[in-house]
């Protein structure tokens, strides 16, 4: 199949991608003064939450979606360093970080940047997968971005319509804490608007998703029918979103794919120091959440040219987070071009980085207009080629979990030897081999239950699992010790430790991914 009518790049120029900002602009600019956010094991709203306020002396401003952290205004003449150093010594506080600004900036006018229209669905064998489908109108994916021309005539078919609002009566008819939210929300303005009034990047990026098919009109995404909801955290500034806001719409997409949206990707086309410039310990538990939910989480790689996997993990500053989290839902994308080289300005990482989608020159819809189109670059336009092909193998294959999805995407690249050196698969996107090819992720423990004497135990649990299925290791009791990583990829192999109990008898569990180990310690 192709497309009938592919409209022509109307500039070459890439308004908006997020890219690397200089030094001295992350230092001045990395996260709001005057506040942090605090993470409590009892959760933000409970008595140990307020009685540590107290004795820190802040105040709180609000608690963040998962009501796990909370967002507080220091007391005066308090720095944030100082906060970082004195809260985490309060008893029932967990941990503390800055409430991280999370940057939108320009993408690089290089010269080789010339229109080329939409030759990236061709290079993913988009065309094939449309004999085989052509996408769902029950598959959701959550653009994460400046937010979206709904109106679009590319777009507006396509977009996510939350059925259990009536727009504008000003009340929350379905109960979920939002009034008025029918396409989505803003959580920059926190309002129930997220249409795209910051540089038209969410836009472009959802065209690439799932602009309408074969409509005769602009440009086709990789999936002609799918549903897109706008999560709108950028202003026009494109400088001023924060790690709260960010918090606030992981949380949104995590309860409405619990209350039944099927939501089986995000877009995030978005990362590095351009960013939080660092590890984000409440972004992340956020991510985790909304993988836990069964979400593949896709990210972008970073526009700065560098290998984020040499730098250290967990640093402030460090480069190449989100997609650097080591987070079972996570995808990391790099952009390649339409010769299959990596592009210019994109990160690399073997370890961090999963593979390649084109990102170098992609037409898109664009927010200027309801029938505007235009090209960009960056990892930023690699990104949604992945999200895309995502929700278009789940609609070809609606009985995938998350992990399994991940997984085919990642086993059936085309395998290119300029990207061994780059991406962990060492391939750039094929989405008609991930139809013709899934994965199956089972996480089967080569025991289901042990006994463990009194004196304790260490010992191993082989987890059979293919290749690039990712998973969590978790224990329901904090004296099963996990020696080995806790986050593990394909057949592992896992060493749990069982500590001396003389006394009493103990049970807990170990949980590899959806299967669960049950351990009994006790005299025999």
């Amino acid at each position: 199949m192709t497309i009938r009518n592919r409209v022509a790049a109307v500039a070459a120029f890439a308004f908006v991608a997020i890219l690397f900002v200089s030094a001295n602009a992350q230092n001045s600019r990395r996260w709001v003064e005057n506040e942090v956010l605090i993470k409590f094991a009892d959760g933000a709203d409970s008595a140990t939450a307020r009685a540590a306020n107290r004795a820190a002396g802040v105040e709180k401003i609000e608690t963040l979606g998962d009501a796990r952290w909370e967002r507080v205004r220091l007391r005066p003449g308090q720095t944030v360093e100082q906060a970082l150093a004195e809260l985490p010594r309060i008893q029932g506080i967990e941990a503390v970080q800055p409430n991280f600004y999370y940057h939108l900036l320009a993408t690089p006018n290089d010269p080789q940047y010339v229109s080329s229209g939409m030759y990236g669905l061709g290079k993913i064998s988009a065309p094939a997968a449309w004999d085989l489908s052509t996408g769902s109108s029950s598959v959701v994916v959550a653009d994460i971005d400046t937010g979206l021309r709904y109106t679009h005539q590319d777009l507006a078919a396509n977009t996510w319509i939350n059925s259990g609002e009536i727009a504008a009566n000003g009340v929350d008819d379905d109960g979920n804490g939002f009034i008025d939210d029918v396409y989505g929300w803003d959580f920059f303005y926190n309002d129930s608007n997220p249409f795209d009034d910051a540089g038209g990047h969410g836009t472009h990026t959802a065209g690439t998703i799932g602009a309408v098919g074969n409509n005769l009109l602009n440009v086709a995404g990789v999936n002609w029918s799918v549903k897109i909801m706008p999560i709108k955290i950028y202003s026009p500034n494109g400088t001023d979103s924060t790690s709260s806001m960010l918090v606030n719409a992981y949380a949104y997409i995590r309860m409405m794919k619990l209350r039944g949206v099927n939501i089986r990707a995000t877009n995030n086309s978005y990362g590095d120091c351009g960013e939080a410039c660092g590890y984000d310990q409440a972004t992340k538990d956020g991510i985790d959440a909304m993988g836990d939910a069964g979400i593949v989480n896709v990210y972008a790689a970073g526009n700065d040219g560098q290998n984020v996997d040499s730098f250290p993990a967990g640093g402030n500053p460090s480069p190449g987070y989100p997609v650097r989290y080591t987070s079972p839902s996570i995808i990391g994308v790099a952009s390649s071009t339409s010769s299959d080289a990596k592009s210019g300005f994109s990160n690399w990482g073997t370890t961090s980085i999963d593979l390649a989608a084109p990102g170098s020159v992609i037409l898109s819809t664009y927010s200027s207009s309801d029938t505007a189109t235009t090209t960009m670059s960056g990892t930023s336009m690699a990104t949604p080629h992945v999200t895309g092909a995502v929700a278009l193998l789940a609609a070809y294959h609606p009985e995938l979990s998350a992990a399994s999805l991940k997984a085919t995407i990642l086993n059936t690249v085309d395998v290119l030897p300029t990207w061994a050196s780059y991406v962990k698969t060492s391939g750039r996107l094929n989405v008609f081999h991930a139809l013709q090819n899934p994965t199956v992720c089972t996480f089967t423990p080569s025991i289901a239950d042990i006994r463990v004497p009194t004196k304790g135990k260490v010992f191993d649990v082989t987890i059979n699992a293919a290749a690039n299925c990712d998973f969590s290791i978790r224990t329901s009791v904090n004296w099963i010790k996990i020696l080995t990583s806790k986050v593990a990829s394909g057949p592992t192999t896992v060493t749990i430790h069982v500590p001396v109990n003389p006394t009493i008898s103990r049970t807990g569990t170990v949980t590899f991914g959806d299967q669960t180990l049950t351990i009994t310690q006790k005299r025999n």
